[in-house]
Order: structure tokens, then C-alpha cells, then sequence
């Protein structure tokens, strides 16, 4: 059997591999990131929190949660610790009657925020370089495709 530059036999035409190998990279390429271009006291979590919010201020916890893979209560503590380190403000709200907890950015946190958006827009450039918008959406819809085709086999339930 051939090894590639990685050392994994044969498997870079496997698309499974390809798909779970990109996704860890991508999960240890925020990890890295954070630690050494933004540079801020957040965890990879707690930043997509704050892109989350700023993306759409009026997210709840529960989609925060689903957002991230993570229970509600566990996205509870995240946000309580980021509101006691000054990164969010948590204010009282209703939605549909219901009582809720509305999040903002606090300056602090827009600081982080605008560190980070600095960087992304580096590595969205460098993207779109790379490849046409075309080849980008494509690429996105066999993404939406591929898990909904998984879907069919285990219905993924998103905390």
C-alpha cells in the first residue's frame, strides 16, 4: 500500500476520511488560531458565542446550544462566566411571552470581536483567492447534500 505525505495509507480518496480529517483540522485550526492570532482570554466556544451574537443579537440560548453541539445548561454556565469576565451583558427579556435572557456584547467583548473579524477576513480573502464563488457555493451545497443524506441513516439530534 501507498502512504501519502501524511502517512495514511490509501485514504486520501476515501471521502469519509476526508470529510472527519477536515473536520478535526478544523477543530484544532480554531483551537490554534485563537491561541495565536487573537490572542484574547476566550475559548474557541466563547468566540463563537460573541460571532454568534453579533451575527444575530436576538439568538437564544437554545440555538446557541445547537450552534455549538452543547447542551442549553452547559451554554447557560459559558454565558453566566462570559458575563462575569465583562465579555457579554445578559438583560431580561420576553419573546413570545416567555421570559428570557437577551445577550450583548460588551465593549470589551466587540474588542475581542474585532480582533478576530481582522483575522477572518485574512483567511476569507486568501479563500476566495483560492477559489470562484461559484466553486464556494457548490461546495457549501454538498455540505447541506452530504448531511442530509447521513440524516436518512441517524436523525442527529442537535442539544
Amino acid at each position: 500500500m501507498a502512504k501519502n505525505s501524511n502517512g495514511f495509507k490509501n485514504m486520501e480518496n476515501n471521502l469519509t476520511f476526508q470529510i472527519d480529517y477536515t473536520a478535526n483540522f478544523n477543530k484544532a485550526f480554531r483551537r490554534e488560531f485563537q491561541e495565536q492570532v487573537i490572542k484574547a482570554d476566550v475559548t474557541t466556544d466563547e468566540c463563537a458565542i460573541l460571532f454568534a451574537i453579533d451575527y444575530n443579537p436576538d439568538i437564544s440560548q437554545s440555538e446557541l446550544a445547537k450552534l455549538l453541539f452543547k447542551g442549553k445548561a452547559h451554554v447557560g454556565k459559558i454565558l453566566n462566566d462570559m458575563e462575569a469576565r465583562g465579555l457579554v451583558k445578559r438583560i431580561a427579556d420576553t419573546r413570545d411571552n416567555i421570559i428570557i435572557k437577551r445577550n450583548e456584547i460588551t465593549p470589551k467583548g466587540k474588542e475581542i470581536l474585532k480582533q478576530g473579524y481582522t483575522a477572518i477576513n485574512k483567511i476569507k480573502k486568501a479563500v476566495e483567492n483560492e477559489f470562484s464563488k461559484e466553486d464556494l457555493d457548490q461546495f457549501k451545497e454538498y455540505l447541506r447534500r452530504y448531511r442530509q443524506v447521513l440524516r436518512t441513516f441517524v436523525d442527529v439530534k442537535l442539544k
